[in-house]
């Protein structure tokens, strides 16, 4: 698990290419699994109607790990449960890409990164087809909103590892990254094309 800020080889072209790979092999492999009905999942919610995989729904820096020979490994699977693709391409590329505010992104260990190409280097390296490309960015928004409302409900209910993220504090890095979200749309957007 990574810590912070990362390494600057973590914050390469080469690993966001690597892990939008990565993710797209992972939904490949189990594409058409179905799980079984009465199947628990520790999620943020119910299912969406377009589930198409099993979502890890958390494959962010600190879930990837870096191995000697050079690959990369998705860890930490407790959030997976059934999705649409998009929606972990979404939060995927919100936390590699990244699309935090400056500060947020010095803090982590990104230069100010140029978001516009890396998110148009994000979705080229994963295969998003042209319909997932154009909603990609009102994903990722609703991704981050779901996100926050997510842990939210999830420490309301008493999970010890949401009171704490709440307690904390982590909640207010989302907020400022959806300020800068709608700041930066149309750019980002346009990149896309």
């Amino acid at each position: 698990m990574r810590e912070y800020p990362l390494a600057p080889h973590w914050v390469t072209d080469e690993a966001l290419v690597t892990v939008a790979t990565m993710l797209r092999m992972f939904h490949d492999a189990q594409y058409g699994f179905n799980p079984p009905a009465n199947a628990v999942w520790r999620s943020f919610g119910p299912p969406p109607p377009d589930t198409e995989v099993i979502c890890h729904h958390d494959a962010a820096p600190h879930n990837v790990i870096w191995r000697p020979d050079g690959t990369l490994a998705l860890i930490d699977f407790d959030l997976a449960s059934p999705g649409a693709r998009i929606y972990d391409v979404a939060y995927a590329a919100w936390t590699w890409v990244p699309l935090f505010s400056d500060r947020d992104s010095y803090t982590l260990g990104w230069k100010r990164p140029n978001r516009p190409r890396r998110l148009r280097l994000f979705a080229d390296a994963y295969g998003l087809i042209p319909r997932d490309r154009h909603r990609l960015v009102r994903t990722i928004r609703k991704r981050i909103v779901d996100h926050v409302e997510g842990i939210r409900r999830m420490a309301a209910a008493g999970d010890p590892a949401f009171v704490r993220i709440v307690h904390k504090g982590h909640l207010r890095r989302p907020m400022r990254d959806l300020r800068l979200l709608d700041y930066e749309r149309h750019t980002l957007e346009y990149a896309l094309r």
